[in-house]
């Protein structure tokens, strides 16, 4: 069944949609009055509605069921972006496929990015939600320093390919976000404080890995892990 998003569902039994979904749904997608969709806000609303006026500036629905809401093992992902916003928007559709949770954005000693434009990432992660069938869309957080971040979110796991002893990631249960650093990894300072705070050094396989496939990986082994 089809999915929309709509970030404020009104909670009368029969209401009128915004002129943008009304367009697409009636002008685009040519639905009829009586033909039913899911309509969810992402957070703790999934409902199944029934068209009964389709018109292509204001369609109205009626509420057939509320359904309920199928929560994802968290999972929060911090992660210093890529100088290319494609490659970010490329993971971010990738890890809300895969079920992440949380992604937060740092800004490293080694960081090649300083800013970023959030609405387009969200654009991306409610498309990807929909398409993936999930009930709860990805929380994006802005971009924040390194050490604010470690501090307020210790006990996680640290990937990076400075010498030392580490774990895999996903062979041991995790507390606390995943941080995986900039094209440059994160600097000998940064680890020392991560690991101060309670982050263990994890690697994510073999071979070295691009800032966004990095991700990506490490959002597929921490959440199909056992630990978990």
């Amino acid at each position: 069944m089809r999915r929309f998003y709509l970030a404020e569902i009104p909670t009368t039994d029969v209401f009128e949609l915004p002129e943008e979904e009304s367009k697409h749904i009636v002008r685009v997608l040519r639905m009829e009055e009586g033909e039913e969709f899911i309509l969810q806000n992402g957070v703790d609303r999934l409902l199944k509605v029934s068209i009964t006026l389709a018109h292509p500036k204001r369609c109205k629905v009626k509420l057939v069921e509320q359904l309920p809401i199928q929560q994802p093992k968290p999972f929060h992902l911090a992660i210093a972006p890529t100088k290319n916003t494609d490659r970010m928007e490329w993971m971010v559709e990738k890890i809300v496929e895969i079920g992440a949770t949380e992604l937060s954005f740092l800004h490293c000693d080694h960081s090649e990015r300083v800013n970023l434009k959030l609405d387009r990432l969200e654009r991306v992660a409610i498309s990807a939600m929909k398409q993936a069938q999930h009930d709860t869309l990805l929380k994006i957080n802005g971009m924040v320093s390194f050490e604010e971040f470690i501090s307020k979110h210790p006990n996680g796991a640290i990937a990076h390919c400075a010498e030392g002893e580490k774990q895999t990631l996903g062979s041991f249960s995790l507390e606390g976000p995943v941080l995986i650093g900039p094209e440059g990894d994160f600097s000998l300072k940064e680890i020392q404080n991560a690991e101060k705070n309670g982050y263990k050094a994890v690697h994510l396989g073999q071979s070295r890995l691009r800032t966004e496939t990095a991700g990506m990986v490490a959002t597929v082994l921490q959440i199909h892990s056992t630990h978990a």
